[in-house]
């Protein structure tokens, strides 16, 4: 972790350089939160707190640090920012909070690594006094364009024993997004060109798009699926009518089984810009992500 002055220095030479690089450190309060900047530029937050049923992030901003996800809103108290999650793990909820099913936790055991651009985060999936999965999840913060704000989110999930990774009658499971209040009735666009969240809803695709208001003009969030991920194109879960919500869901409409042992990986990028940009231009920022190459 950086000292203060360390961290001082560091900014200085970045703001005398012009260098656009992240850089990471951990504020005093113990066991919380990491807050990743490029420069003085908010990029956004991991939150592990042991008040808080799992870990994730919020809030994620905007080029011109305004956030674009929201953390526990009212409606639905359990839609964390940007967050992974389950809910039907052999029968127990690991993405609800509140409601009546029997729930897990994912909990933050400890950082394995963590330097100026990502920290790798052991996590246990605990139930009902069992272990049903480990995960190893890092995070990074890659070089920023001025103009777009990246996340990479890298999730290895292995299997102490069988277990089921399913959806218990719901589609959205997966890595998902609740966007901001103003970004709600907001519009959808993935790489096979459907415009329409009707359509969009369940269609594999590279990527997706969600666009919304934004302050005085829109903002849109983008989750890139790896050409490695299981089911790789992903279905993605949008929605904007109740409320703005995107996910990459790899069991919309099939659950995934893991035998004694198995390990399997996710890798994501998630994009942030404002205004508008072409499928053309996201396509190029796919292909320009090196993750996501075939």
């Amino acid at each position: 972790m950086l000292s203060r002055r360390s961290y001082l220095r560091f900014s200085a030479v970045a703001a005398a350089s012009g260098a656009i690089f992240p850089n990471l450190f951990a504020q005093a309060e113990a066991n919380s939160e990491v807050r990743f900047f490029s420069g003085s530029r908010p990029l956004f937050t991991y939150r592990y707190s042991k008040d808080r049923p799992k870990p994730y992030i919020h809030p994620i901003y905007a080029p011109d640090g305004t956030a674009v996800t929201q953390d526990g809103p009212h409606d639905h108290i359990h839609h964390r920012g940007l967050m992974l999650a389950w809910s039907g793990v052999d029968g127990i909820d690991f993405w609800g909070e509140t409601n009546p099913a029997r729930h897990g936790s994912l909990v933050h055991v400890k950082f394995e690594r963590k330097s100026k651009t990502r920290l790798t985060s052991l996590i246990h999936w605990n139930a009902e006094g069992r272990l049903l999965l480990v995960e190893s999840r890092t995070i990074s913060a890659p070089k920023q364009p001025p103009d777009i704000t990246l996340l990479d989110w890298d999730s290895t999930l292995s299997a102490p024993a069988k277990v089921q990774l399913g959806t218990a009658g719901h589609e959205y499971n997966g890595l998902g997004v609740r966007v901001a209040e103003s970004m709600d009735l907001g519009e959808v666009l993935n790489s096979n060109g459907t415009a329409s969240i009707a359509k969009a809803n369940g269609e594999p695709a590279n990527w997706c798009v969600y666009t919304g208001k934004l302050g005085q003009g829109t903002a849109s969030i983008a989750i890139f699926d790896h050409a490695g991920n299981p089911r790789h194109p992903t279905p993605y879960f949008v929605m904007n009518d109740k409320f703005g919500y995107m996910s990459a869901a790899p069991t919309f409409r099939e659950d995934l089984f893991l035998a004694k042992g198995e390990r399997i990986r996710f890798r994501w990028r998630v994009a942030v810009w404002q205004g508008a940009k072409t499928r053309e231009e996201i396509d190029q920022l796919y292909k320009a992500w090196e993750g996501g190459r075939a």
